[in-house]
Parts: structure tokens; C-alpha cells; sequence
């Protein structure tokens, strides 16, 4: 009888602890913190307006602006692609940029735009210094997207700004500045916008 009832406490014993042990597995997992923080997924939106341009045979050109002075040329998909590629490496919505970002919305009655904008949690994280996205305020569909950022090396500083027109335009402004040196350059490319 006793080895009857020392088997029956074993085995409730074993039980108890595998309970303990499966509780604790799932507390450790729903202590698992998940970013639910939706982003505005500029980068996606961006890439449809290039897949766009390589599947629809648009006259593409570029109008350089160099210190004032304007040029202008014809472009390729692939030259064009090139260039817009540069908007890519400021995807908002993955990490580690995510995290360095916060979002705040209002609406502009100037623009008539509700508007998107992203800005560093901490100003020293970084190069973003702002990521705004203008919506039309009646159907929400983008018009226009602003990048600005800042690099700096040593006694250098580039301060960069990139705009996106959907289904139009877009164009990339640097800035550079240094000790006796200030230069600003421009490219401007269109595929389906009369040139500003």
C-alpha cells in the first residue's frame, strides 16, 4: 500500500512540475514585446511607381542643377532606376530606422493635405532628420513624399533632401558644406510631368 501511495505522490509531483514548467515557458513567451506601430510603407509605395516606369515605355530625362546652372539629358530605366534606388535606404518601417522614428498626423489647410510626419526620437540618431508624407485630405492618396537628412564626416556636412511625386517626379537636392566650401546640386528626373 505504501509503494502505491508513493508512486501516486511521484507521479503528482512530476505532473505538478511539468504544469510548472509549461507555465513558465508561456509567460516567457507572452513577455515577448511585438511591434505593432504601423509605419506609412513609403519604400513599398515608391518601388510600384519604378515597376511602373520599367513596364511603360515613358520618355524619362533628368535636368542637373549644379551651383545654378541647369543640364538637362534623356534618361534609360536603368539610369533611372539607379537613382530612385536612393530613396530605399530610408525604409521607415524596418528596424534599425524604425525605432529612431515617431510618428505624428495633422491636418494642413494650406496643402489641404492630412499629413504624415516622422521624426527622430532622439536628434543625435541618426541622419533622418524628417520624413513627411503629404495625403490628399479627400481620398488619402499620396501626393507628395519629403526626405530630409544630414550626414556629417569630420568638418563636412551634407544635408540632403529627397522629394517623391507619384506617378510624376522626383528630385534629390544636396548641400554640401564645409570650411570654404558650399556646393548644391540638384537632379531633377521626370517620366510623366511637364519639368518645374
Amino acid at each position: 500500500m505504501n509503494n502505491i501511495f508513493y508512486s501516486f505522490c511521484l507521479l503528482l509531483i512530476i505532473v505538478f512540475s511539468s504544469c510548472k514548467s509549461n507555465t513558465t515557458n508561456s509567460s516567457a513567451t507572452d513577455n515577448t514585446v511585438i511591434d505593432s506601430t504601423k509605419f506609412f510603407p513609403l519604400v513599398d509605395y515608391i518601388k510600384n511607381d519604378v515597376n511602373d516606369v520599367k513596364n511603360v515605355p515613358y520618355f524619362i530625362y533628368k535636368i542637373r542643377t549644379l551651383n545654378k546652372k541647369k543640364d538637362s539629358v534623356n534618361m534609360n530605366v536603368a539610369e533611372f532606376e539607379k537613382y530612385a534606388t536612393q530613396f530605399f535606404q530610408y525604409d521607415i518601417t524596418k528596424q534599425p530606422l524604425k525605432k529612431q522614428l515617431k510618428e505624428t498626423s495633422f491636418h494642413d489647410n494650406d496643402t489641404k493635405s492630412n499629413t504624415l510626419m516622422y521624426s527622430p526620437v532622439d536628434a543625435r540618431l541618426g541622419d533622418v532628420r524628417n520624413v513627411t508624407v503629404l495625403l490628399d485630405e479627400k481620398t488619402d492618396a499620396v501626393k507628395n513624399i519629403f526626405i530630409q537628412t544630414t550626414h556629417q564626416s569630420k568638418d563636412t556636412i551634407v544635408y540632403e533632401n529627397l522629394q517623391w511625386k507619384p506617378k510624376r517626379s522626383f528630385r534629390i537636392t544636396r548641400i554640401t558644406q564645409a570650411k570654404n566650401y558650399d556646393n548644391e546640386e540638384s537632379d531633377y528626373i521626370c517620366w510623366n510631368e511637364v519639368s518645374q
